[in-house]
C-alpha cells in the first residue's frame, strides 16, 4: 500500500508531460497547418493571377496571330502585285527592244536609200550637164563625123538620165514613205496590245512557250511592200553606171575628134573603170541587192513563226522572256 502511494506522483508527471507534449504537438500542428494554408492561399493566389496573366497572353497572342494573318494576305497580295509589275516590266522591256530594233531599220533603210537617191541624182546631173554644155563642132570648122557616134552618144545620155532619174525619184518616194509610216508601228495602240499578250502569255505560260511579238513591224512591211522597188532601184543605178561611162567615152570621141589619142585614152580608163565597176558589183552590189526575208534575224523575221522556236533550252520564267517570239507579224 505504501509503495503504490509513492508511484501516484511519478504516474501524473507522467501524463502531464504526455498531455504537454501533446499540446505542444498539437498547437505545432496547428500553426504549421495555418502556416501551409496561407502559402496555400496566396499560392492559390499567385495562380490564379498566373492564369489571369496566362489569358491576357493567350488574348494578346490571339491578336499578334490575326496581325500576322493579315500581315500575311498583305504579303501575298504585294507579292501577286510585284509579280504582276515584272511581268509589265519584261513586257516593256521586249517592246523596247522591238521599238529600238523598229527604230534601227528605218535609220538603216532611210540611209541606204538616201545614198542611192544621192548618188543617182550626182550621176544624172553630171550627164545633163555634159550634155547642155558638149560643143559638138569647132567655130572655124565644121569636121565630118559619125552619124552612128552621135546616135550613140544620145542614146546613152537620154539612158543614164533615164535609169539615174527613176532610181533617183523611186528612192526619194520610198524614203517619204517609211519615215512616215515608220513610226506607227510603235504607236501608243501596238504597245497597249503587245503589253497585253505578254500579260496574258505570262499567266498562261507554260516551259517551251515563246513570248508573243508584235502584230506589225516594220521589217515586214518594208519586206512586203518595199523590198521589190528598192531592188529595181539599185539595178537601174547599177546598170546607169557604166551606161554612163559608156556615154563620157562617146563624148571624148566627140569632143577630141581631131586628137584620137585623147580618145582612146578616154576610152580606155573607161573601160577600166568598167572592169572596177564590175568587180564592185560582183562582189558587193548582188550582196547588198539580195533579199533578207526569211532570215528570222533577231527574231522577227518571216522565218520566225514557229512556236517555241527557241535557240535554247526551256529553262521557265523569267529566261524564257528572251525567246525568239511567236507569230508572223502583220503589215
Amino acid at each position: 500500500h505504501a509503495f503504490g502511494r509513492a508511484e501516484m506522483p511519478y504516474n501524473n508527471a507522467g501524463e502531464l508531460a504526455s498531455e504537454v507534449a501533446q499540446t505542444f504537438l498539437g498547437a505545432l500542428d496547428t500553426s504549421l497547418t495555418r502556416t501551409w494554408r496561407e502559402e496555400e492561399r496566396r499560392w492559390r493566389g499567385e495562380d490564379r493571377e498566373w492564369r489571369a496573366q496566362d489569358m491576357e497572353f493567350r488574348v494578346e497572342e490571339r491578336d499578334w496571330w490575326h496581325l500576322e494573318h493579315l500581315w500575311r494576305q498583305e504579303n501575298r497580295k504585294w507579292r501577286r502585285e510585284d509579280i504582276e509589275q515584272r511581268i509589265l516590266e519584261n513586257a516593256r522591256w521586249v517592246w523596247l527592244r522591238h521599238a529600238e530594233k523598229n527604230r534601227r531599220d528605218v535609220e538603216e533603210k532611210s540611209e541606204q536609200l538616201k545614198s542611192i537617191s544621192n548618188l543617182s541624182a550626182l550621176i544624172g546631173g553630171f550627164a545633163v550637164v555634159a550634155f547642155v554644155e558638149l560643143q559638138f563642132s569647132d567655130p572655124n570648122e565644121t569636121p565630118e563625123r559619125n552619124e552612128g557616134l552621135i546616135v550613140a552618144y544620145a542614146a546613152t545620155t537620154a539612158l543614164v538620165v533615164a535609169l539615174m532619174l527613176n532610181s533617183m525619184v523611186l528612192c526619194s518616194f520610198m524614203l517619204c514613205s517609211i519615215l512616215r509610216n515608220g513610226k506607227t508601228y510603235v504607236s501608243d495602240e501596238e504597245e497597249a496590245d503587245y503589253l497585253f499578250r505578254c500579260r496574258r502569255f505570262a499567266f498562261e505560260f507554260k516551259v517551251g512557250d515563246a513570248p508573243p511579238r508584235p502584230h506589225r513591224s516594220f521589217e515586214r512591211h518594208w519586206e512586203t511592200r518595199c523590198e521589190d522597188d528598192w531592188r529595181h532601184a539599185f539595178r537601174m543605178f547599177t546598170c546607169g553606171v557604166p551606161v554612163f561611162l559608156v556615154n563620157v567615152s562617146c563624148m571624148s570621141w566627140l569632143k577630141f575628134h581631131y586628137s584620137p589619142l585623147a580618145s582612146w585614152t578616154v576610152t580606155a580608163i573607161a573601160a577600166a573603170a568598167s572592169l572596177g565597176w564590175l568587180h564592185t558589183q560582183n562582189n558587193w552590189g548582188f550582196h547588198i541587192a539580195k533579199s533578207q526575208a526569211g532570215n528570222g534575224r533577231n527574231g522577227f523575221g518571216v522565218g520566225a513563226t514557229s512556236v517555241g522556236a527557241a535557240t535554247h533550252a526551256p529553262a521557265g520564267m523569267p529566261f524564257d522572256w528572251h525567246y525568239r517570239e511567236n507569230g508572223s507579224g502583220g503589215v
